[in-house]
């Protein structure tokens, strides 16, 4: 039996069982290469394929990783219910989003968000570190400049250069992960897919609770926009009022009040208060109700006494312990324990857990000071003491991966993180 071809058929594409496309005919061919570039497949009925140009092109590794998970941003709602789903199914990869030729990206292992990566030029860690204050501009371009022609990664040059510490960097790649995260809560349309990814083959991968994020995220969403109506923020100075002398408010209020020495623009005033623009403006706000600070228009926690110390905290800081001695053991081997001891005391001292880590000191094999520790966490008025317990060990973990990568070969690295992985088993 012979079938007759269609008058308007000018070829034909084959999808074969491995999902391999072959187009057939030299006129489809032809139509086509007009069309050339990376689609995305929309839902279709079964007899149908519905294609979308992407307006970025996928890496090496997404054409590597198998997609799992893939869909329209606005038919899942929005980008938060998509990372909730991720979150509450406990699934690991590289969660991509596509909007326009933005491409963002958040890995996570088992729901929590690991790092995060752009092509966005205001998502770059140089970028953070300027908006942030940690750099100027010319300091920051000299700085990528200077580490282009050693072939080094930024941070690494900043360490190098001491224009950084360990933990102040490890501070600003944290900050630049939040930052990425809510950017990406505020894409309305687009495209996205999960990625089989292994995630801790990542240079620094970090320890960001989905939930926590998905939290200030909404609550920045709903302060920005509305700061955003109530502050002008183009082509107008801030400037101090009379008032603001006599004016005592908080730490971040006195900033802001002396950074106004004199009007200055709201990218000027962000800068150099260190705050970042979210901060700068709730700051703001508060200050131009009070009547302190005015526009100039001529530009163009809990009270629960926690619970006992108990044999499982004094056991989770054992098996914390055990793999801080290892990290160190491994670091030793290239002689840069002095190095890690100096960044993980300047850890202890300023970085989120501070009343916690009082007067806690490492042993010569690198554990910390459970006694000193425990005793601490004693005093503490928490509600609860053993998550706030493994809260900040996690953290102190992480930071020490973070530091130690920089002096570990890759073998060594992977060892770790296998002893990470177990860890991990063994506390739930």
């Amino acid at each position: 039996m012979t079938m007759a071809r269609r008058d308007d058929a000018k070829g034909f594409l084959l999808v074969d069982e491995r999902g391999r496309v072959t187009v057939i005919g030299e006129e489809l061919r032809e139509r086509l290469r007009s069309r050339a570039g990376y689609y995305s497949l929309l839902p279709s009925e079964k007899t149908l394929l519905h294609f979308q140009k992407s307006g970025t092109v996928p890496t090496l590794e997404e054409f590597n990783d198998p997609i799992v998970l893939s869909g329209d941003i606005a038919g899942m709602g929005s980008t938060i219910e998509i990372i909730n789903f991720i979150n509450a199914s406990q699934l690991s990869g590289n969660l991509v989003f596509i909007s326009g030729d933005s491409r963002k990206s958040l890995y996570f292992k088992k729901g929590e968000v690991r790092s995060a990566s752009s092509n966005r030029v205001e998502d770059r860690l140089g970028e953070i570190l300027f908006r942030f204050g940690a750099l100027s501009r010319d300091q920051l371009d000299n700085a990528i400049r200077q580490a282009r022609k050693l072939r080094r990664p930024l941070g690494n040059f900043l360490l190098e250069e001491k224009l950084l510490t360990q933990q102040e960097l490890y501070g600003f790649v944290m900050r630049q992960v939040e930052e990425i995260f809510y950017s990406i809560l505020l894409i309305k349309e687009g495209d996205f897919y999960l990625t089989r990814f292994d995630v801790d083959s990542l240079p620094r991968p970090l320890s960001l609770n989905t939930q926590t994020l998905l939290m200030e995220g909404l609550r920045r969403m709903d302060e920005m926009a509305y700061f955003r109506q109530r502050i002008p923020h183009e082509n107008v100075r801030f400037a101090r009022t009379e008032l603001a002398v006599a004016s005592e408010g908080t730490p971040r209020e006195r900033n802001v009040i002396e950074q106004l020495d004199e009007p200055r623009g709201l990218e000027e005033l962000t800068y150099r208060s260190r705050l970042g623009e979210f901060e700068t403006l709730k700051v703001l706000h508060h200050l131009m109700e009070r009547g302190t600070v005015r526009i100039l228009r001529d530009l163009p926690q809990g009270n629960g006494d926690g619970s006992a110390i108990t044999g499982e905290m004094s056991s989770l800081v054992d098996t914390f312990n055990s793999v801080f001695r290892r990290i160190y053991q491994a670091v030793s081997k290239h002689g840069r324990q002095d190095a890690l001891e100096s960044g993980l005391e300047t850890f202890l001292q300023f970085y989120g857990f501070v009343e916690l880590f009082q007067d806690v000191r490492f042993d010569e094999d690198g554990a910390l000071d459970k006694e000193t520790l425990l005793a601490n966490l004693q005093k503490n008025q928490i509600d609860n003491r053993l998550s706030f317990l493994s809260q900040a060990l996690n953290e102190l973990l992480f930071f020490e991966m973070f530091a130690a990568r920089e002096w570990l070969e890759r073998d060594e690295q992977q060892d770790l993180q296998k002893i990470i992985n177990q860890l991990f088993i063994e506390i739930g």
